[in-house]
């Protein structure tokens, strides 16, 4: 392929286009064209190894001039997006699954289309899960055994329990703090 004759800029334009970019990606982008551009190298292996790049990378910023041009190759990526679901709307729906969960992913992709009419699948609630940072919270495993009249007297003498303690607590700390008034 005969590169000087494809690349439509002067050498001398691809250097100074090279010297006033700002941006390490694009200074790199604009070298690889000069390379081809005046010989220096004969393939976009060689101009990419030179820049700095693997095959594939030399081959996408070709595939960019060619298809776009010059103001292709030096466009900015677009932003990228945090989802589908304002910030305002990940609020809400961390509130309500604070408050009330949900067992399942399927559930919560469910509860998510009915409250803001936004699909997602179940991988991608997972995805939104996991940079949320919510995870499932499951109860620990329960004895078949378990008798749930002992455990109510059991939670009922160990809330009285603990309410004597911190009164014991906080009386022994007032009684130490004026011993140590009086001396």
């Amino acid at each position: 392929m005969n590169y000087t004759e494809i690349i439509g800029e002067t050498e001398s334009q691809l250097q100074e286009l090279e010297d006033t970019q700002k941006l390490v990606q694009f200074q790199k982008r604009v070298r690889f064209l000069r390379l081809l551009k005046n010989g220096k190298a004969t393939t976009q292996k060689q101009a990419g190894e030179i820049v700095g790049w693997k095959l594939r990378q030399s081959q996408q910023i070709w595939q960019l001039y060619r298809g776009q041009g010059l103001a292709g190759v030096l466009r900015k990526p677009e932003r990228w997006h945090f989802g589908k679901l304002s910030s305002l709307q990940l609020a809400r729906l961390q509130r309500y699954l604070a408050e009330f969960g949900a067992d399942s992913l399927a559930e919560a992709k469910d509860l998510i289309e009915q409250m803001y009419g936004v699909r997602y699948t179940e991988s991608g609630v997972c995805v939104l899960f996991q940079r949320l940072r919510i995870k499932l919270k499951t109860a620990r495993p329960a004895n078949t055994k378990k008798d749930e009249s002992r455990v109510v007297g059991y939670k009922k003498t160990l809330v009285s329990e603990r309410a004597s303690m911190r009164s014991k607590t906080s009386n022994s700390r007032m009684r130490c703090g004026s011993e140590r008034a009086l001396n």
